[in-house]
């Protein structure tokens, strides 16, 4: 019977201290990083017509939409 080796496991702590460095770390000023969250499909359908419609990019979208957001009264 043949074993299959896959290599030492992770030491989890490390990995875990990686993460936490990452994204702790401030970007450097103009780079652009990842933003990333789950919305509902029908959300998502509308925001991508609504930029297409508008000849903008969905982050120029994102980026107006909350500026006017932080502008407001709410």
């Amino acid at each position: 019977m043949k074993t299959l080796s896959i290599g030492k496991p992770k030491n989890k702590e490390k990995t875990e201290t990686i993460k936490q460095t990452q994204n702790t770390i401030k970007a450097e000023k103009g780079k652009v990083v990842d933003l990333n969250f789950k919305v509902e499909p029908e959300f998502k359908r509308d925001f991508k017509i609504y930029a297409a419609n508008h000849d903008m990019s969905q982050k120029q979208v994102l980026e107006i939409a909350f500026k006017l957001l932080k502008e407001s009264t709410i």
